[in-house]
């Protein structure tokens, strides 16, 4: 994969690329290039995104510790002496946190969900409560019952009893958190909004349950065989090939509360799951109420980084036996291989079923399933149908683009390409200007850095200086290769970076040509999100330079 991320490193590749051309030069060959061929210089100045808050779906699973030492005399078996409650009305564990929730302000950049699981000596969801809830109030009104539990509004009485099973609730966590993710993979929102998961765990004591083998016997439960391997189970979930893209972040905070003595192993013990579990730990004694507030996360403001630019003409194709040729629709498939297999050289959909004439020559070796393309004779592509299709008026298919691909959803299925991004492989390369030149587009799959003829230059560098990808460059006759030139400009703001670029030697063919020039920048967290932007501009006969400013790019 090929990827640049400063602009040094941009300036380096390019000086590279151009000096091993300078040394080994084109070679002729017995393949003709279209007569018509002539050049233009590309001329852009672009800037990257502006700083902006980044989007995200937070979703608290709030632990409560739901054990009998919030009551009245139930000494700890370690405290012996410390026979003070720690919460005998909810006031210190349910106050607050009703207090967090009424006090949310809406963030419209962050989608923010509730959860809430109680544990003593089992672990169980309150009634009303079935997984995350992104209504506060109606969260608030769930627990608020289950903070009263056996009193009355005026008078709570939580339902505290038993011993305290850490493991088991964090397995009930790991649950949630499972299906919720799940979920999210089935129903994407496009693009998709990731999510960020805080678990908060709050008790007042150490783990103790009856031991399974003695049920006259206290065990304790020990962090590195009972808990450590649940809390990592719960964190690989976000290493989940199928859940991971929708997820950012997994996190386990922690809050310890005591009234009169402090339990050190409690401590220390809340203090090592906050730590593995990527969160913080808070202390809250003598009769403090706990600070939810504490456990917010702060808003990110998200900074985009210029990783690698394309120029295309839209309107010229290398084919498989290493011609240029004239593409009148955009989309690769030339006129020349199109009107021999009798489709519309100006359409790219020559018989309306939704599917464009290169993908169907790619996936089936005809660009039509009847000899004369004939409409009602297409393929329906029945397997398609839960795309949300939509007839036009003159009948033919029309499926959405939910990405910048270039490749509508229909396309994209048919191929094993992923809706939710331009760069199905991670290459930076949009789908279907890889598909153009030949180069692998699947997951998985990385053909940029290949050298298939052994000619000393990659399939990237071709691409990049507007070489056929499909034959050696020595058989290319007497083709100017693009001289690309790029420098960094004052910025217009201290939250985005400009540039100016100027590629030479652009191919085209006769004087119906359409440059489009494409700008991929990422995220400078850790998240990778790349965004693509894209300008098209056509070229006015073989007028040059074609002119791109930063308020050109969508």
């Amino acid at each position: 994969m090929k990827k640049i991320s400063s602009l040094s490193l941009i300036l380096t590749t390019l000086v590279s690329i151009l000096a091993g051309c300078s040394r080994d030069p084109l070679q002729p060959l017995a393949l003709m290039l279209n007569t018509r061929l002539n050049y233009v210089s590309v001329d852009a100045r672009f800037c990257t995104l502006p700083r902006s808050p980044g989007k995200q779906k937070i979703k608290y699973l709030f632990v409560l510790d739901h054990s009998q030492s919030n009551q009245p005399g139930f000494p700890s078996p370690l405290t012996p002496n410390d026979v003070s409650s720690t919460d005998p009305n909810g006031s210190r564990r349910y106050g607050p946190l009703a207090q967090f929730l009424r006090n949310l302000i809406p963030d419209p950049n962050n989608l923010t969900y509730f959860g809430l699981i109680d544990f003593d000596d089992k672990a169980y969801l309150p009634t009303g409560i079935t997984g995350f809830d992104s209504d506060s109030t109606n969260f608030l009104n769930n627990a608020v019952t289950d903070w009263i539990g056996a009193g009355t509004a005026v008078l709570p009485a939580p339902l505290d009893k038993g011993f305290t099973n850490y493991q088991a609730a964090l397995k009930l966590a790991q649950q949630i958190i499972q299906q919720d993710a799940q979920g999210e993979a089935v129903n994407p929102t496009r693009p998709i909004t990731t999510i960020s998961y805080k678990i908060v765990f709050v008790s007042d004591g150490i783990p103790n349950v009856i031991s399974s083998s003695s049920p006259n016997q206290i065990y304790t439960q020990d962090f590195n065989t009972d808990i450590l391997p649940v809390i990592n189970q719960i964190l690989s979930i976000k290493s989940d090939p199928a859940l991971g893209p929708f997820i950012a972040n997994i996190e386990l905070d922690t809050a310890y509360y005591f009234q009169n003595v402090q339990t050190p192993a409690a401590e220390t013990l809340l203090q090592q799951m906050a730590t593995v579990g990527g969160g913080q730990y808070f202390q809250f004694g003598f009769g403090k109420d706990i600070a939810y507030q504490n456990f917010a996360p702060p808003s990110r403001n998200v900074k985009f980084n210029l990783t690698d630019a394309y120029v295309e003409n839209e309107n010229a194709v290398w084919w498989d036996d290493g011609r240029l040729l004239t593409v009148s629709d955009g989309t690769g498939m030339p006129d020349e291989i199109k009107m021999k297999l009798n489709g519309t050289p100006n359409q790219r959909d020559s018989d309306g079923n939704g599917v464009s004439d290169l993908v169907e020559y790619r996936t089936k070796g005809k660009i039509c399933n009847d000899a004369s393309c004939a409409p009602k004779a297409h393929d329906p592509y029945a397997i398609c149908a839960g795309l949300s299709p939509k007839t036009q008026t003159d009948g033919s298919i029309a499926f959405p683009f939910s990405s910048a691909s270039g490749f509508n959803d229909c396309e994209a299925f048919l191929l094993g390409l992923d809706l939710n991004t331009f760069s199905t492989n991670g290459t930076m390369i949009p789908d279907l200007l890889a598909f153009k030149n030949g180069l692998p587009i699947l997951p998985g799959s990385d053909g940029t850095v290949a050298d298939p003829f052994g000619d000393g230059m990659t399939n990237y560098t071709k691409l990049k200086l507007g070489l056929p990808v499909s034959v050696s460059k020595k058989k290319v006759l007497n083709f100017k290769t693009r001289v690309i030139t790029m420098t960094h400009e004052e910025s217009q703001g201290i939250d985005t970076e400009c540039y100016h670029m100027r590629v030479d030697n652009v191919a085209v063919l006769g004087d119906d040509n359409t440059i489009k020039f494409f700008v991929v920048q990422n995220t400078s967290v850790l998240d990778d999100k790349p965004v693509l932007k894209f300008a098209e501009r056509k070229v006015v006969g073989q007028q040059s330079p074609v002119i791109f400013s930063p308020g050109d790019f969508q």
